[in-house]
């Protein structure tokens, strides 16, 4: 009797694990039924880049809106394009939105988020930012990839973000969100000088 409870609680284990590791692995963040009702993430988009110190790198980035079709669907997309290089050791570029007060308060209570991406087949990452994390910028984050010329729906409950291993862990409290933004992976920084990117972007939502 002891080797059978032995051996079921052992399989219970593997299965935990094997679950966690799913959810931690990064992916196309597929999660249809997990997000409650979706609303307009508004407010100001820009991008941003590693140029200010104390980086003082010399990656770019830039954005542009404007109503386009894509596989039968009207909207505004934004175009987020540059180049990632090394000159700061860990040259980045990304993208992400000054929210309004009304988003900013949807924020703090999100199940999740949804957007949707055609791109280049390189990998980002979406990134929750909290006030506890700011020491580090070890914020927590859910890594995508993109499909050249196809266009993908990403869809992210807030339990698969987590902290990058290199970072000091605080317990994610979404009651002190400062922003959500976009960034390029660091698995592609491949040469010092030219790591290009575009990425179309558009009908980022906030679910509650």
């Amino acid at each position: 009797m002891k080797k059978s409870m032995k051996l079921v609680v052992f399989v219970l284990c593997v299965a935990l694990c094997v679950g966690i590791f799913s959810c931690a692995s990064g992916g196309g963040g597929k999660a249809s039924g997990e997000l409650g009702t979706g609303y307009p993430v508004t407010g100001e988009y820009g991008v941003f880049f590693d140029h200010d110190p104390p980086n003082n790198g010399n990656s770019t980035a830039e954005i542009s809106a404007a109503e386009e079709t894509i596989e039968g669907e009207t909207a505004t997309v934004y175009t987020i394009k540059g180049n990632v290089t090394t000159q700061y050791i860990y040259g980045f570029a990304g993208w992400g939105v000054d929210p309004d007060e009304e988003t900013s308060e949807r924020f703090k209570k999100a199940t999740g988020f949804s957007f949707k991406v055609l791109g280049d087949g390189k990998r980002y990452a979406i990134k929750y930012k909290t006030k506890e994390c700011e020491a580090d910028y070890c914020y927590y984050e859910y890594g995508f990839n993109t499909e050249p010329g196809k266009a993908v729906t990403i869809e992210v409950p807030m339990k698969l973000f987590m902290q990058p291993s290199w970072g000091q862990w605080k317990r994610l409290n979404q009651e002190s969100v400062t922003g959500v933004e976009f960034q390029t992976h660091e698995n592609w920084r491949k040469s010092p000088t030219d790591n290009p990117f575009e990425v179309k972007f558009w009908d980022f939502k906030v679910h509650l």
